[in-house]
């Protein structure tokens, strides 16, 4: 019975993500994005064109996580802030930008204010040890966050499935299995 609220759990945090609405997809709050593209840069550009207008050190780079991605809020959203989630990323291939092959950059995705339902995040060892391409930027409050784009919802399918099956099957396996 744990497993199962677990499993559910898992499915109402993913659904509730958001940040930087591309601004095609800001009208439909049931087009699913995601924060990590497996594809070309080419494929992040409609998540450059339409950051916020007050971003500034734009960065587009290949990722990989640190470790996985968290979640930045408790059961009860103790200590909660307008970020959901939190990633440590290691830059594997600068491609934009002012950033270094080797730096590990702290960035957040996700905001609460938003209400997206579908987002699509790394959520099993198999993707946490992948390597990505990220739009990277900043804003006056000087956080770094990741940039969102759409993706369809077959990506989004695969993605949660992959999520909720690693869920119902853990058993404390390592890191990068």
């Amino acid at each position: 019975m744990k497993l199962v609220k677990r499993s559910l759990a898992l499915v109402a945090v993913m659904s509730a993500i958001t940040l930087g609405l591309p601004l095609s997809a800001a009208n439909d709050q049931s087009a699913p994005i995601a924060y990590f593209s497996e594809g070309p840069p080419s494929a992040l550009q409609e998540a450059l064109t339409d950051l916020p207008p007050d971003a500034r050190d734009v960065v587009v780079a290949k990722v990989r996580l640190q470790q996985p991605v968290f979640f930045m809020g408790g059961r009860h959203c103790e200590g909660c802030t307008n970020d959901i989630w939190f990633a440590r990323l290691k830059v594997t291939e600068a491609l934009r930008g002012k950033v270094e092959v080797g730096q590990v950059l702290d960035v957040f995705l996700g905001k609460r204010s938003e209400g997206r339902h579908y987002i699509a995040v790394p959520g099993s060892p198999n993707r946490w040890c992948r390597e990505y391409t990220v739009v990277i930027y900043t804003m006056e409050d000087g956080i770094r966050r990741l940039a969102s784009f759409p993706i369809s919802k077959t990506q989004y399918d695969e993605v949660s499935a992959e999520a909720l099956a690693y869920q119902a099957k853990r058993s404390g396996s390592g890191w990068c299995d």
